[in-house]
């Protein structure tokens, strides 16, 4: 599956979707612009998102950039926006696909290969798992460039790093190096770069036999419900009872007991 923006119809795609079972493997695929988030690209991400959120062989995402490069960001080639409507049509468009990005309620692995930048760090960072290679780079230059940090990073970043190596990393704007960002909690599994692709479609398949439903619950749950206890077990108490009844729950304490692996439906 390709998605294309409908104003660039005889340019080729910028986003690539390929399936490998129950994994879709989303591509930032704008080699020759390092993969940059400009408006096309934007769009079709948005766009392949939003469909596999309603595709129900998809259980688990990868999300990675060709070319060696994951994606090198905002296009700062476009900046200034013309005026003030355009810059906000603009900051509208990038918190829609995060936001797109965060809710979708399956898991996501991302496969960084090289460096990542500004607004897509936010984007990795949104990400459920992050696999990276050897020769990752995280760049946040936003106070370099005059910027606030944008792409989700003010909350995304907080939820992995904490707020101290946050503020640091935000405010330093210092390039974060593979080893460096694994101690600071930006990355999950260090690997080879000739690793980063296989590697993250292991986890994805993994991920993508857990219980679709308690799988949707605890994304929507952290998102929603984790700023303090009392929420989490209101989230708690209107959610375990819906799951007490589904017919995965029945299936996963079967295989329990019969030391088998589970076979879930989503239902």
């Amino acid at each position: 599956m390709t998605c294309s923006s409908p104003t660039a119809v005889d340019a080729p795609p910028r986003v690539r979707v390929e399936r490998t079972g129950a994994v879709a493997v989303v591509t930032l695929d704008d080699e020759r612009r390092r993969n940059v988030l400009g408006q096309e690209l934007r769009t079709e991400l948005r766009s392949a998102l939003a469909e596999l959120a309603t595709d129900p062989g998809t259980r688990a995402v990868v999300l990675t950039g060709a070319g060696g490069c994951f994606s090198g960001g905002g296009d700062l080639a476009a900046m200034p926006p013309a005026g003030p409507a355009e810059a906000q049509a603009r900051m509208e468009a990038l918190s829609g696909l995060v936001q797109e990005l965060a809710a979708l309620e399956k898991p996501v692995v991302a496969a960084v290969d090289g460096p990542v930048a500004g607004a897509a760090a936010g984007l990795v960072c949104c990400c459920d798992v992050v696999v990276a290679g050897e020769s990752a780079r995280f760049l946040f230059p936003f106070t370099r460039l005059g910027l606030v940090p944008d792409g989700g990073l003010l909350h995304a970043l907080v939820q992995r790093t904490g707020a101290g190596r946050a503020r640091r990393i935000l405010l330093e704007a210092d390039p974060v190096d593979a080893v460096a960002a694994r101690e600071a909690g930006l990355v999950d599994h260090l690997v080879p770069d000739a690793e980063v692709l296989p590697a993250a479609l292991a986890r994805a398949g993994e991920l993508a036999g857990r219980a679709p439903l308690a799988v949707a619950a605890v994304k929507r749950g952290i998102r929603e419900a984790s700023g303090s206890l009392e929420d989490a077990l209101a989230f708690e108490r209107a959610q375990q009872p819906v799951l007490f009844g589904t017919s995965d729950f029945l299936e996963g304490k079967q295989s329990f007991f019969d030391r088998r692996n589970p076979s879930f439906s989503g239902r």
